[in-house]
């Protein structure tokens, strides 16, 4: 089975809520699709645990790459600053307790996390990204990079997307798309939101979707 979900945010109970739920097996896959980190408390526990399941893949998003940018250059006041404002602070004071050498495998396994993947199930094509597909990239997008722009970029419900595939983004909660409260995954002609707002408290949830038979899966906890 083929599992997809995005922006845990260090909510360690909902995530293991919906771990419960699943009951991930070893010929399983979860995909992550970035932000384990910030908000939260939990972030850097979730994230080392992704380090060492080899049945997940966590998938960069902003706020991982935003942890990058701060601690890429100690004297970049803006870095730390943008991290800080989006709920990085909870992940640094954390960090920074941590061991040389963890804290330097823990920044090499980000680095190197990737940025789109795809997959296929069922004779569905599935692109799973944290905000946008890289392809979408282009000289006229707001972000410098494709790296930025695939995952800053917010996707409107009628963006353009990949012709004969299906995207799955986090990045952009799904209130932006629906009216409902609590939060659930949206699913769009191209492209299906699975942000759900976990670190929103009552107004939010995790959410996850099983590819196999689009079965959708709610956290249960409140924090």
């Amino acid at each position: 089975m083929i599992y997809v979900m995005s922006d845990i945010h260090g909510c360690d109970g909902r995530y293991r809520n919906i771990l419960k739920q699943i009951k991930l097996k070893a010929d399983d896959h979860l995909y992550i699709l970035g932000d384990v980190i910030d908000r939260g408390p939990c972030g850097l526990n979730i994230l080392r645990e992704t380090m060492k399941k080899e049945n997940i893949t966590l998938l960069l998003g902003n706020h991982e790459h935003m942890m990058l940018e701060a601690l890429a250059d100690p004297d970049d006041a803006d870095a730390l600053w943008l991290w800080y404002r989006n709920g990085g602070k909870v992940t640094h004071e954390h960090f920074k307790h941590c061991t040389h050498a963890y804290r330097a495998e823990v920044l090499e396994y980000i680095r190197n996390l990737p940025i789109n993947i795809e997959v296929s199930v069922n004779g569905t094509d599935y692109v799973l990204v944290h905000g946008a597909p890289l392809c979408t990239f282009s000289e006229s997008s707001r972000s410098r990079t494709a790296r930025e722009h695939a995952v800053w970029t917010r996707l409107g419900r009628n963006t353009p997307m990949i012709e004969g595939k299906m995207v799955i983004f986090g990045h952009t909660p799904t209130h932006h798309y629906l009216p409902d409260f609590p939060m659930r995954i949206w699913h769009g002609r191209d492209k299906i939101g699975i942000d759900c707002g976990c670190a929103w408290g009552a107004d939010g949830r995790l959410g996850c979707l099983r590819l196999d038979d689009m079965a959708e899966f709610y956290s249960e906890e409140e924090v």
